[in-house]
């Protein structure tokens, strides 16, 4: 079980409940996965 190095939140939380508990979350294996599949690659881009 991954757990964030900075809140202590884990993977399982995050995905099971939809709310990462801090920026470095989304660093964590299967929350990046996530994000990356829900986005479809798409990139954020500034106007």
């Amino acid at each position: 079980m991954n757990k964030c190095s900075k809140c202590g939140t884990t993977e399982e939380e995050i995905l099971e409940t939809g709310f990462v508990g801090c920026e470095k979350c989304y660093e964590l294996p299967k929350v990046r996965e996530a994000v990356t599949k829900l986005f479809n690659g798409k990139t954020h881009k500034a106007n």
